[in-house]
Parts: structure tokens; sequence; C-alpha cells
């Protein structure tokens, strides 16, 4: 350590000088504070100031103040040389930043302890300083790497909104309403809504269990081998809706540990108000009738997909002829807790549907958020929310 001894007695400061400089320390003798303190402002590196107490123009304890006030980069070690031993003494020391003391006449083996004392906490503050600022270092690297990770999940949302169709459409005498409302910026819900050659047109509805970037990825994924492999495009044929899903289900099997899988819909409506729905795992579209009269749910559940291998999807029909409306939804809505956990549930969430039948289509889904919000306390969501509506505005006449 470099080690300046301050004393104005000569032969004291020997004395300290000469056992400091036995222990392997780089050792300046000054006889005055003011010496000291003219060292330190011009830039002399110091780990250790070794000071008497009592000296005269500057005290050992004023030096250390002064030292205090210096900016510097590192601590400097101050152990003050005394014959005081009152507790007033102590405190005033200490006060002006004193580390440690040694009583005079001092002894050597006491000196050395004190001294190495003094490297041990000095090497531990540097070792300290040294992870400070490699922890600094690290934090300047993972706030860059946010703010990159944060502009990647931005630009995410962007491409997986451009995914969705328009929020509103209209097929022959059908018209459709829909959202996503994501718990995040990336959401592990998507659907889309398509003309079908036969005149008629289909939707889909899928959520990947859980939420955020990583459900967001097996989503896109997903919605992107329906449209490669033409899916869309089959479902007008004879084909049974199940055997697509069944299909993605062979496709996209989950393994340990991950266990990713997804709920899904799949549904066709002709123009003359025939709907064919297959439906796994996915939650029950509701029936808004005609007449205000009280909304239904539609279907058995079925298994979620990627989950098992071999599972088979039922297909059932719904003749439209009666009902104003068909909703289609993730479980977020009905999942969405209030500040104390209730449950939105489903029985609410019919009783709203019932209450905006007669609304116009594009003011039920804001009336539905806002409902939503209001329920939670929160404009935010923990689970991703999607909607798809579907109202009859023609007759089969006007279809024909």
């Amino acid at each position: 350590m470099k080690i300046i001894v301050v004393d104005d007695d000569d032969l004291y400061c020997e004395l300290i000088s000469h056992s400091v400089a036995a222990l392997g320390h780089d050792v300046l003798s000054v006889d005055s504070a003011r010496r000291a303190l003219e060292e330190v402002r011009n830039g002399r590196s110091v780990d250790l100031i070794i000071s008497d107490w009592m000296m005269p123009g500057m005290s050992g304890v004023d030096l250390c103040a002064e030292i205090r006030r210096q900016p510097r980069q590192g601590h400097v070690f101050f152990l003050l040389l005394t014959s005081r031993e009152s507790r007033e003494d102590y405190l005033e020391a200490m006060q002006a930043g004193a580390d440690d003391f040694l009583i005079k006449p001092f002894d050597h083996e006491m000196l050395a302890a004190k001294i190495r004392a003094a490297e041990r906490i000095l090497d531990l503050q540097t070792e300290l300083s040294e992870s400070n600022a490699q922890l600094q270092q690290s934090n300047r690297e993972l706030d860059e790497a946010y703010r990159n990770l944060q502009k990647d999940i931005q630009a995410a949302a962007k491409l997986q909104l451009g995914l969705l169709p328009p929020d509103e459409a209209r097929f022959g005498r059908f018209l459709v309403s829909a959202t996503l409302m994501p718990s995040s910026a990336v959401s592990g819900d998507i659907y889309n809504f398509f003309s079908l050659e036969n005149g008629s047109f289909g939707l889909y509805s899928l959520d990947v269990a859980g939420h955020g970037p990583r459900a967001a990825m097996m989503s896109f994924a997903i919605s992107r081998f329906i449209v490669d492999q033409g899916m869309a495009g089959k479902l007008g044929s004879a084909q049974p809706l199940g055997a697509h899903i069944a299909e993605l289900n062979k496709t996209f099997q989950s393994a340990p540990p991950d266990n990713d899988y997804f709920t899904m819909l799949l549904a066709t409506i002709s123009d003359q108000g025939r709907m064919r729905i297959s439906q796994a795992g996915h939650p029950h579209p509701i029936a808004v009738p005609d007449a205000g009269r009280s909304p239904y749910p539609l279907g058995q559940g079925g298994f979620a997909v990627g989950l098992l291998e071999g599972v088979t999807y039922d297909e059932f029909s719904v003749d439209l002829a009666d009902l104003h409306r068909i909703v289609f939804y993730t479980d977020g809505v009905i999942e969405c807790g209030d500040p104390s956990g209730r449950l939105f549930g489903i029985d609410r969430f019919q009783a709203l549907l019932q209450a905006t039948s007669a609304l116009p289509l594009d003011e039920v889904i804001p009336t539905i958020k806002a409902a939503l919000c209001e329920w939670r306390g929160l404009s935010e969501f923990d689970d991703d929310i999607s909607i798809i509506i579907v109202e009859k505005v023609g007759s089969e006449q006007e279809a024909s």
C-alpha cells in the first residue's frame, strides 16, 4: 500500500515509518498535516494515512476532515495516533471520518495488525468497486438488450396485427365484427375470416396456451401453416371440418417440458344460414336469438390441439334461421377477474350479449370491452381476449 505518515515529532515519525516500511509498504513521511494535505491535493496516490492527533497548525482530526472533502475515486483509510481515550474524543474523530485509532506510545505488533486490517478493508472496497463497475456495465448491456427486445416485440406485434382481417366485414347477408385485445404487446390469440368458393365464408379462432412472445410465435406459426397449406380454401369442400383440426393436431404435437397446445374453433357459414362448426377445447360459441330471447351456448367442447396424438374432432351444424348473432370468443373474456378475483363468467357474458342485442353491431364490441374494463378495474387484462361476432342482416330470400 501507499502510506503517508504524519507526525510533527521527527523521532516518532521515523519510528512509525520504519515499522511500516518493514512490512513492505511504500511510505512517505511528512512533519505536518498541511504538507500531507498538499501531497494529496497535488495528486499523490495514497491508500492509508497514519497521523498524529495533536500537531501545530492543523490537527490530525482536521486533516482527516479535509481528506474526506477531497474529490477522490477510492477511499483513503485514516488511522489516528493519540494518547486521548475519552469517548468524546473518539466521537469527534469518527465524525471527522477517522477509520481506526492507535494509542500512543504505539506497539509495533499492534501497528502491524492495524495496517493489515486496513489493507483487508481496502481490498474489499476495491473488489466491491470493481463488482459495482461490472454490475453497472451489465446493467447497461441489459438495458440495451431490453430496448432491442422491445423493438423486436413491437415489430412482432405489428406483424401479428397485419395477419388479422379487418375489424368489420360483410359476406352476403352476414356482417362480421371482430377485435383482439392482447394482454401484452403480442398475443397468443389469433383469428381470421374469409370467403369460400361455394358462396359461404369460413372463420377460425385459436388460443395458444399462455400469453406473451412464446404464445404469439406459436399462434403466428399456426396461422401461417393454415395459409401455406391452403387449409382455408379447403373448408368449402365436403371434407369434415374436424379432419382439418386433426391435421393441425398431428403437425403441432407438443412434448415435455413445454407442452405447448392450443384451443381452436373452425366454422363455415353458408349464405343460406347453415353453420358447420368443429370445436377443439375452445369456449362454446354463444347463440343470440332474435326478438331479445336469452342467449345460449353451442357445442360440446372437444379436446385441445397438440396434447395427444390420434384425437378425432367432431362437427355439428346449426341453423341460423332464428338467430340474430353468433359470438365466438376466447377464454380471456369469461376468465377476466375483478380485483377480488371473481371471474366475469359465462352467465354474466350471456346477460351482456342479451342486453346489447338491440345495439348496432359496431357498438357491441366496444360495449363488451368497456364492461370488462369496468369489471376488472383496469384497462389491461391478464389474458389475451379475442371476439368475433357474426350478425345476420338479411333474409334467405335476399341471399337467393
